[in-house]
């Protein structure tokens, strides 16, 4: 088992019956972060994404892993005790994603929505700025733009850097369905994957050293 994607919609927690049932499946410092959240949707989402992270360990045969997770200096989550062994997290709207690799990683999901060419403008590169306007029609650049998004905040995660790197400083290149990488320095072999559901969100995530033959497996999650 080399890398497991998995996915889930949260609106199955809105259940105040199930939501306190799962609440109690997960770790305490997870408790303690969706107890920290004001709004039923954030705890729904935290719950998530918790409950996603334990099964991935279950299946990646390192149960209780999720109970003992670290974090660098710059906030990316690790298990201490299982070093070979990557994960990352994301959420957004109703869908919560969890991708557990032998390959470090990084993973996001965003709904789709609103025009996005201004936050394009001020964010993205003039390349992939001038590719996105390129594209013919409102959804299809709504589309585009959080190709990118995803992208750029999976390579984002995947370094450990987060918004220390910034979305500027580097360029993803789109290609159909093949995607690049370009920046200055060093690059290492990154290979980034993209799903399209078809469920109004775009998903991605980005592997680090990764063969080309490497198989990824998708499961969705539904916790009632």
């Amino acid at each position: 088992m080399n890398t497991r994607v998995y996915i889930t919609d949260v609106s199955t927690l809105a259940n105040k019956a199930s939501f306190e049932r799962l609440y109690s499946f997960v770790p305490t410092y997870r408790q303690q972060k969706i107890d920290r959240f004001k709004f039923d949707a954030d705890k729904f989402l935290s719950l998530g994404v918790g409950l996603l992270l334990k099964d991935a360990c279950e299946n990646f045969g390192i149960v209780g892993a999720d109970e003992r997770v670290a974090f660098t200096a710059a906030g990316k989550p690790y298990f201490e005790e299982h070093p070979n062994v990557h994960f990352s997290l994301s959420h957004s709207h109703e869908r919560a994603m969890c991708v557990m690799s032998t390959y470090e990683v990084g993973c996001d999901v965003e709904k789709i929505k609103g025009d996005k060419l201004k936050l394009a403008e001020r964010f993205f590169t003039p390349q992939e700025f001038t590719w996105l306007k390129g594209l013919q029609g409102e959804d299809a650049q709504k589309e585009g733009f959080y190709r990118i998004w995803t992208l750029k905040e999976c390579y984002m995660k995947v370094t450990g850097l987060g918004l220390e790197l910034g979305p500027e400083k580097f360029v993803m290149h789109i290609d159909g369905d093949n995607i690049s990488l370009d920046h200055e320095g060093p690059k290492p072999e990154y290979m980034f994957r993209e799903l399209n559901l078809q469920d109004g969100y775009r998903y991605a995530f980005c592997l680090k050293n990764a063969p080309a033959g490497c198989v990824v497996d998708v499961e969705k999650r539904l916790y009632q």
